[in-house]
């Protein structure tokens, strides 16, 4: 057999986008056996279906090598998700919605506990529709990133009813990665949040609210800043009523 040369990527933020998309899926399914982990490295290798000559070699691959020894090429995917892109614009009929910028550095705090709310939701349910939603907080009709009004999100919702389900999955799957890289940079907040949650079943909305201090005329300007500066300073908040 001549050598065979596979392209494994190094990163989450390596894969290719409908490399990424299948992987998204798989990770949804039930299988946790070794089909499982025969698919995952298949699609890794980026191997496309008709290429059967490729697909006979990996084959012989898989027969001569354990898939553990594989898998120390791509151990990151098994360590933590933190897979900062997303799937580029989507285009229905006419329209055309852009994600976010790399690592949600647009969103609003009040895109941001919309948005979480939605994913964790997900989590617990595998409720598709709360992937609709989801997708209307992340994608908007511009790139400049409009005003955020959660009262209109089921209108919003509805083209992305119509979205292929693996791309969905990909895009929770990397809103999932930036959450993990915020909860990372800013682990105080995420830590008090938690805490918070496991008394009463409130998210960052809440938080918001408190940091409007009862006074309603801050809330609206409050929603609207950068998540970024919003952790920055509730961060910053945390630590100040420790000392």
């Amino acid at each position: 057999m001549k050598s065979l040369k596979l392209y494994i990527p190094e990163t989450w933020d390596k894969m290719k986008e409908k490399q990424f998309e299948r992987i998204a899926f798989l990770f949804n399914t039930s299988e946790t056996n070794t089909l499982f982990y025969i698919k995952l490295f298949f699609l890794l290798t980026g191997v496309k279906w008709w290429q059967f000559s490729r697909k006979a070699k990996l084959r012989i691959v898989l027969r001569n090598y354990p898939l553990s020894d594989l898998q120390k090429n791509y151990e990151f995917i098994f360590k933590e998700n933190n897979r900062t892109v997303f799937p580029k614009s989507i285009k229905f009929k006419k329209k055309k919605f852009f994600p976010p910028q790399n690592n949600i550095a647009d969103l609003s705090a009040d895109e941001f506990a919309v948005a979480d709310d939605l994913h964790i939701k997900w989590r617990k349910t595998k409720n598709i529709e709360f992937l609709y939603y989801l997708a209307a907080v992340l994608y908007t009709v511009s790139k400049e990133r409009p005003v955020f009004n959660k009262n209109n999100l089921h209108q919003y919702a509805i083209p992305f009813s119509k979205l292929p389900v693996c791309k969905l999955l990909a895009i929770e799957l990397a809103y999932f990665g930036c959450k993990n890289n915020l909860v990372k940079r800013f682990s105080e907040a995420f830590k008090e949040n938690k805490t918070r949650s496991n008394k009463k079943q409130y998210g960052f909305s809440k938080v918001i609210l408190s940091m409007a201090k009862g006074d309603l005329s801050k809330l609206e300007s409050i929603k609207k800043v950068n998540i970024y500066s919003f952790l920055e300073q509730f961060e910053e908040d945390l630590k100040s009523a420790k000392k």
